[in-house]
């Protein structure tokens, strides 16, 4: 066993000295090279929503853009009906953008199921037997990325990670004012989200993985579809 090792450990270091290593180098890296391009990123409104739309759904989101609130509700309770949905893990009501989703809801004879698990594991496994049966998961976003369609997600209190973790279906509440045009963006214009929330995830389009043969398979890990519906201003409301 020991001649065994001593022969691989002599294979690495006759590799070593004979490998070509890159120079190393103090400076930062540059900016990438679309900006030395001198191309700026988008940060007018319709621009940064086209370019969310776009690279969102090119990661097989699905992205809705309603023109007024009630359409927005509108879009919401469809999902849920096609999904043939009777309940829902949710973000509580005040970290949602659209105001009664959780009346809507439950006019809509949908459930909103409590995420909250408890200490004892015999009431925990309970509950979580219970959220199983949560079809759709009913979240709001901190922001959306135009340059890579992804979302920013915070964790903490009314903020479960469940809602947009263990549901099949995730749904996405994003206010078109939360656009950003790159993370560097959202980052400096959130200078301390990351202390304040328990946790921040980037989603980008549904779960997914692949084989060694590069067959990807959707929802193995999280969701396996993800709806975004744009919120729109209220001063962008025809009602």
């Amino acid at each position: 066993m020991d001649d065994g090792k001593e022969a691989v450990l002599s294979a690495i270091r006759a590799g070593l000295a004979q490998a070509l290593l890159p120079e190393a180098s103090y400076e930062p890296p540059g900016p990438p090279p679309a900006l030395e391009a001198g191309a700026a990123a988008p940060t007018d409104l319709e621009s940064l929503r086209r370019s969310f739309v776009s690279e969102a759904q090119a990661l097989s989101a699905q992205v809705y853009h309603p023109t007024h609130r009630t359409e927005a509700m509108n879009i919401l309770l469809g999902i849920v009906e096609s999904c043939e949905a009777h309940a829902v893990l949710a973000w509580d009501e005040e970290h949602l953008p659209l105001a009664d989703t959780w009346g809507a809801l439950a006019a809509a004879g949908v459930q909103v199921l409590d995420t909250m698990l408890p200490e004892d594991a015999a009431a925990r496994d309970a509950r979580l037997a219970e959220l199983d049966r949560g079809a759709v998961g009913v979240t709001g976003a901190l922001a959306g990325l135009a340059d890579t369609g992804s979302l920013a997600l915070p964790s903490g209190p009314g903020r479960g990670r469940l809602a947009s973790l263990l549901p099949p279906v995730h749904v996405a509440l994003l206010p078109v004012t939360s656009l950003y045009p790159t993370m560097a963006a959202f980052l400096a214009a959130h200078p301390g989200v990351v202390r304040q929330a328990s946790n921040l995830v980037f989603i980008s389009g549904p779960s997914r993985t692949a084989d060694i043969e590069q067959t990807v398979t959707m929802g193995v890990h999280g969701p396996r579809e993800l709806h975004v519906v744009l919120i729109p201003p209220t001063d962008w409301t025809d009602e």
